[in-house]
C-alpha cells in the first residue's frame, strides 16, 4: 500500500482545526485555529480544491484580525473584597469546586480570614482567599482563576506589575504551597521564590 503524505497532511490540519476548538483561551483558540486554517489551505491547494483553500485563507485572516485587535485592547483590573460566608462566595466555590479542591479543602476555605475577587474587565475572573497575620503575611490557601482567563495576565497584574493593590490591603508577603508540579512552576512563573528549607513552600514579597 502507497503511503499518501498528501491525506495524511490533510489529517493533520483536521486534526490542528479539531484541537483549537477544544481550547477556554480565546487567543489559544484563534492562534491554533489559524494554524489550522493555513495546513488546511495547503491541503486544499494540493488537490487542487482551490474554493475550500481560498476559505480557509479568509478564515485565517479573520483570526489574524482578532488577535491584533485583542492585542491592541487593554483590560481592566480590579480587587474586590469577599466575604466568606456570603451566597455569591457559596455559589462561585460550588460552581468550581472540581477545579478548586486541586488546590484546597472547602474545610480549608471557610478558615482562611481573607478573601478577594479578581476581577478582569468588571467580570470575576478569580478569586484568592487565604489567612492574613497581623504582620502583614498572606498564607494562601486558594490562588484560583476561571479557565477562560487562564493567560497569566491577573496573575502578573497583581502580583508583579502592580503589587500595590494587595499591599493595599495590609498584605506584604504572600505565602503559598504548592499542590503538584504544575502549581509549583506557575509559582515561579509568577514571581513566588522557594522558602528555605522547604521544597514544597513558596513566598513573594510584594
Amino acid at each position: 500500500m502507497e503511503f499518501d503524505w498528501v491525506e495524511w497532511f490533510g489529517y493533520l490540519a483536521s486534526l490542528v482545526v479539531l484541537i483549537s476548538l477544544t481550547m477556554t483561551s480565546i487567543v489559544k483558540l484563534r492562534v491554533i485555529n489559524f494554524i489550522g486554517c493555513l495546513l488546511f489551505a495547503a491541503f486544499a491547494y494540493f488537490i487542487n480544491s482551490y474554493p475550500t483553500m481560498l476559505m480557509n485563507l479568509g478564515i485565517a485572516c479573520i483570526n489574524v484580525y482578532y488577535l491584533y485587535q485583542l492585542a491592541g485592547s487593554k483590560d481592566k483590573f480590579k480587587l474586590v473584597a469577599a466575604t466568606i460566608d456570603s451566597e455569591y462566595f457559596e455559589h462561585f466555590v460550588s460552581t468550581n469546586a472540581k477545579d478548586i479542591e486541586k488546590q484546597t479543602t472547602v474545610k480549608e476555605l471557610r478558615a482562611g480570614n481573607s478573601a478577594f475577587y479578581l476581577l478582569r474587565n468588571n467580570a470575576i475572573a478569580g478569586l484568592l482567599v487565604g489567612t492574613k497575620q497581623d504582620n502583614g503575611v498572606f498564607n494562601v490557601s486558594l490562588d484560583y482563576v476561571t479557565p477562560e482567563y487562564r493567560d497569566l495576565k491577573l496573575a502578573y497584574y497583581f502580583y508583579q506589575t502592580n503589587p500595590e493593590l494587595i499591599k493595599s490591603r495590609g498584605i506584604s508577603v504572600l505565602k503559598a504551597t504548592a499542590s503538584t508540579s504544575e502549581h509549583s512552576d506557575y509559582l515561579i512563573q509568577v514571581g513566588f521564590n522557594k522558602s528555605e528549607g522547604s521544597d514544597h513552600s513558596y513566598e513573594k514579597r510584594l
